[in-house]
């Protein structure tokens, strides 16, 4: 299902973040930094992994998901990019 030209497929656009609830929890972040920098030493290795991922992916970002496909999309190389184009969208396929 193609969008329509011209027309947003999200009308009400992203929501609204609740900035007095983004500020308080944000007065909790170096206290969490710290917990984690602590649960990072723990003895248990799960504990431990689990609070350097959390560390590195504030840091750092989460590492990028790669993304495998093993189907036919059905259409050409050229007609999906004339798809992506919208030049012809409907003749594809």
């Amino acid at each position: 299902m193609a969008f329509e030209k011209g027309k947003s497929g999200n009308p009400g656009g992203r929501p609204k973040e609740n900035e007095e609830i983004k500020r308080l929890a944000q007065e909790y972040c170096p206290e969490a930094i710290a917990r984690l920098a602590t649960l990072m030493h723990d003895k248990n290795s799960r504990t431990s992994v689990a609070a350097c991922a959390e560390i590195l992916n504030r840091g750092y970002g989460k590492p990028p998901q790669a993304l495998e496909h093993s189907g036919s999309i059905g259409m050409t190389h050229e007609e999906a990019l004339a798809a992506i184009n919208g030049d012809g969208a409907d003749d594809a396929g």
